[in-house]
């Protein structure tokens, strides 16, 4: 108890998370979120269901400068819950899009948990976090395919004026591109820049990870600054350092208590017990991980993502690893496991906090929003998430071929 809680908290894979929850939510107070929505909107306007699919879109944009569930869900749904009830979308489509494209943040670089994962599980965070970005894509992808359907099999869904929306976002295309077209897209440059900066810096070798985040962080400041008078830049930043200290102060805590509790279980015998009867379990590789699927939906429905990643990384990590498996693959399975679950009833954490800001007027714009339908919504997009979790445990390559080919 006297050692562990500066050992763990001190170590230097941890350094990386105040500058990246910072960098997320300087940009957030810059008002970039509105600008990648807008941009996500005028190039896709195209696709069937074409609001909900960009909302999945520009959710994996925002993870790719948030890495916050939480923080992604609630840029997003101030947004576009509003706009697609406004054109007459299901409200279950509505909420439920808003809250799968806040699961995608955590997979794409810079993730939060992926660097929770990497300093538990001791593995290199500039790799694991490139892990993520093939399954984010592919979940991603899964996400739009998902509202695509349904925009074909029940066009009354996303609105009765679905068409006249495609048709007046493609006349308001035509017309922005000879005036404004380009100017919204390039309006959220800061995204791709920063994509740029990490991939470009991770991938290519180029800056650690710490760089990485150092460079984001700085670079989110200066842009709010440019686009923001000296009030308001200096109470963003406020804002933002007050943000951070709360996030990473949480989030430590969990982390010691978690490292307390692994030592707990290996004193007792617990760990060896459990690992002694899974890995029985484990000859047997479509039993195993359909269990192991099973267990992380269970724990969801009762454990925050952070928690549950920590409580069972010390057990099931070395199974997994025997059998064959990369320990980044199980970090990235681990993470969009934990992503998953907190969708799922009876008791998704993220589902109560999309149903908590749906109430807000402003938001709902009239409409009556119920935790049955939050539900309904998410549940939408569960059955395709969870066939990317089989794609990847087939495929184990689509996680290793990134980092491998960065290394080279």
């Amino acid at each position: 108890m006297s050692q562990v809680p500066f050992t763990t908290a001190s170590s230097s894979t941890f350094i990386v998370l105040p500058m990246f929850v910072f960098m997320g939510l300087m940009l957030w107070y810059s008002g970039i979120t509105t600008k990648l929505y807008a941009a996500a909107r005028i190039l896709f306007f195209w696709l069937p269901g074409n609001l909900a699919a960009t909302t999945n879109i520009a959710g994996a944009g925002l993870g790719a400068i948030s890495g916050s569930t939480v923080g992604s869900t609630y840029a997003l749904g101030r947004i576009a819950i509003a706009e697609m009830l406004h054109y007459g979308y299901d409200k279950r489509l509505a909420v439920g899009s808003v809250l799968s494209a806040g699961t995608i943040g955590q997979l794409i670089p810079p993730s939060i948990m992926m660097v929770i994962f990497a300093g538990f599980a001791e593995v290199p965070v500039g790799p694991q976090l490139l892990a993520g970005t093939v399954p984010g894509i592919l979940l991603t992808l899964a996400y739009v395919m998902t509202v695509v359907f349904i925009a074909v099999a029940k066009p009354t869904w996303v609105g009765k004026g679905h068409n006249q929306l495609r048709h007046e976002t493609a006349e308001e295309a035509v017309e922005l591109s000879r005036r404004q077209k380009v100017r919204t897209v390039l309006d959220a440059w800061p995204v791709p820049v920063l994509i740029l900066v990490i991939f470009g810096g991770l991938g290519g070798g180029f800056l650690t990870v710490t760089e990485c985040a150092s460079v984001g962080a700085v670079g989110s400041a200066l842009y709010c600054l440019a686009v923001q008078d000296g009030r308001r830049f200096f109470h963003s930043l406020l804002g933002a350092a007050r943000g951070t200290l709360s996030a990473v102060g949480s989030v430590l805590i969990l982390i010691i208590g978690a490292a307390i509790l692994s030592r707990l279980l290996a004193v007792t015998g617990a760990a060896q017990w459990l690992s002694a009867n899974m890995k029985q379990m484990s000859d047997n590789i479509i039993l195993f991980f359909g269990l192991l699927i099973l267990l992380y939906l269970m724990l969801g429905m009762f454990m925050d993502a952070i928690a549950m990643m920590l409580l069972t990384v010390p057990l099931i990590m070395p199974i997994v690893v025997a059998a064959g498996y990369d320990p980044m693959w199980f970090g990235v399975f681990l993470v969009l496991m934990a992503e998953i679950s907190i969708l799922t009833p009876p008791v998704g954490l993220l589902v109560f906090i999309g149903h908590r800001m749906a109430q807000d007027p402003e938001i709902n714009i009239g409409h009556s929003v119920s935790l049955k339908d939050v539900f309904a919504g998410v549940l939408l997009f569960v059955p395709l998430a969870l066939a990317v979790v089989i794609l990847i445990t087939i495929f184990p390559d689509l996680v290793t071929w990134l980092p491998q080919q960065a290394a080279r």
